[in-house]
């Protein structure tokens, strides 16, 4: 008996071959689409890279159920089980949560992020939110995409600490927890969510990276006087910016690196390295005269700076 004859009603057997062929045809064609779809799916959650030490990362989109699965549970398991919650305050979040949405950066790879994410899942566990509110993004340790996912959520957000726990009400960012709370991930998160004023733990690189997220560039460039005053206090090192602006260049933020660039050398004047970075960048972006001057202090500086002077030799040949 034809196939036709088996899957289609009585009344339907006299339809032609060719026809019950097309049918098929698209059913088939229908089915492969779905399967292709879903292939895709699959491949964009829980995505892996392998560092140069051989461990295995998270990167782009992932799910709280892959930390809870090898290599990861190793620490996940452990950090959400010793965490005790504060349930005093986080019985006072549970009022607040309706509308809102957790969106938690972190690194596979990073150890604040190893401890700290167990305790937000803990915490938002506890509060009732419920996981389609909850969007866990993993960012990449390699050197050509630091601190980056394969699909880019991270660019414009400015994220520059890992982890981060960004709250939103609809589309509009309520406030961030960044790498660690100030006083608890309850009482942080609370004023968060209820909207009392909170201002994150800042180191200076975390500070200008806030500020870029929600600041003007050009009143920065503006201000950029205030905003000196306010990064000295919490700018420890030159290395902070130094890692901020080579992140952003990595972006494609070149306009914004260049402004941290220069924001360093004012914060240590009387480091080198800090000119010749400038130096470089300017240099890739066709800035000769701010370049060599650059190349210049940093020789001032230290007469024997063989990167200065290959520039000044590169620029020199231009």
């Amino acid at each position: 008996m034809p196939l036709y004859s088996i899957l289609l009603p009585y009344k339907y057997r006299k339809m032609k071959r060719i026809h019950f062929s097309i049918l098929i045809a698209s059913i088939l064609l229908i089915a492969s689409c779905n399967r292709h779809i879903s292939g895709q799916s699959a491949t964009t959650l829980n995505q892996t890279e392998t560092d140069a030490s051989g461990n295995i990362n998270l990167v782009g989109k992932s799910s709280r159920e892959r930390l809870e699965q090898a290599p990861f549970n190793s620490w996940f398991s452990k950090n959400y089980a010793e965490y005790a919650i504060d349930s005093t305050t986080a019985n006072a979040i549970k009022a607040h949560i309706k509308n809102k949405r957790f969106v938690i950066y972190m690194g596979t790879w990073c150890g604040d992020s190893r401890h700290e994410v167990p305790r937000m899942y803990k915490l938002l566990d506890y509060c009732g939110v419920d996981p389609s509110q909850i969007e866990l993004i993993t960012l990449s340790n390699s050197a050509s995409a630091y601190k980056q996912s394969p699909g880019h959520e991270e660019k414009g957000q400015y994220i520059f600490r890992v982890p981060d726990l960004l709250v939103y009400e609809g589309k509009s960012e309520a406030g961030r927890i960044i790498e660690s709370p100030v006083t608890s991930w309850e009482k942080d998160l609370l004023a968060i969510t209820r909207k009392d004023t909170y201002t994150p733990q800042y180191s200076g690189a975390a500070l200008l990276a806030d500020l870029f997220h929600t600041t003007a560039f050009n009143k920065l460039e503006l201000d950029s006087t205030a905003l000196i005053a306010r990064l000295k206090p919490i700018t420890a090192s030159r290395g902070q910016l130094h890692s901020f602006g080579n992140l952003l260049m990595s972006s494609g933020d070149t306009a914004r690196a260049i402004f941290a660039y220069q924001i360093n050398t004012r914060l240590f004047p009387a480091d080198p390295v800090a000119w010749t970075t400038l130096a470089s960048a300017s240099i890739k972006t066709g800035n000769k005269a701010v370049a060599k001057a650059c190349c210049q202090t940093a020789i001032g500086l230290q007469p024997d700076n063989k990167e200065a002077a290959a520039m000044l030799e590169q620029l020199g040949h231009q």
